[in-house]
């Protein structure tokens, strides 16, 4: 969903995909502390302040000569596109990371998946409600997020197959929803999707080989 609205804080002027990031992540911090409890929560958050460090920070990389002319323009500007994918890979590189230093639980994963499709969800939906687009459009976003956080949210813990189902469902969702708004499939948040499918499929796999191992060493 393109960004049509700016809302001015003091002398800072941010646009709504900011405002939508930041109250995502403080949505869904708070729906994952009421589902898996505080440790959960715990880990969410301290990815959650990685990426939106490396995303602010990363202007530092992206435009170098910027910061040395004006060093307070870092408060005001972050690395765009190549900084949202930086912050995300730091943030879920760390999450993976340390999975793999717990074995890879099942209990983990669970709460993993969750997460990227209740954050993703509640980003798009705060997108289409705070931005212009057709009627149509912003109804047939918000039922099929809506749709898919609900049936994430009652059948993530029951099986495997699940878990993978709805991984794929939610890239699914994201693409049809994608192709009927302005931008189409070439839009970030898209992007953002696949490299969240492609992480909670890595940690899926290396999660049921751990359990696999388990089981034949019982």
């Amino acid at each position: 969903m393109p960004v049509t609205e700016w809302f001015i804080i003091k002398s800072l002027t941010i646009p709504s995909s900011w405002l939508a990031v930041l109250l995502a992540i403080l949505i869904t911090g708070i729906i994952v502390w009421r589902k898996f409890g505080k440790e959960t929560e715990d880990w969410f958050s301290d990815a959650a302040i990685l990426f939106l460090l490396v995303w602010k920070f990363s202007v530092v990389l992206t435009d170098f000569k910027l910061i040395i002319d004006s060093p307070l323009s870092i408060l005001y500007f972050n690395g765009g596109r190549l900084g949202l994918f930086l912050g995300l890979s730091a943030a879920l590189l760390k999450l993976l990371w340390r999975f793999r230093q717990k074995n890879w639980p099942v209990s983990e994963l669970v709460a993993l998946l969750f997460s990227i499709v209740m954050l993703q969800s509640v980003y798009q939906i705060i997108m289409v409600l705070v931005n212009e687009a057709l009627l149509w459009q912003k109804i047939i976003t918000v039922v099929l997020f809506v749709a898919l956080v609900t049936l994430t949210w009652l059948k993530i813990s029951i099986s495997s197959t699940w878990q993978i189902q709805l991984t794929f469902l939610f890239l699914f969702t994201h693409i049809f929803v994608a192709l009927i708004q302005p931008q189409g499939i070439l839009q970030s948040p898209l992007f953002v999707t696949g490299i969240f499918v492609i992480c909670g499929s890595l940690a899926y796999v290396l999660t049921n080989k751990q359990l696999e191992f388990t089981e034949e060493k019982l």
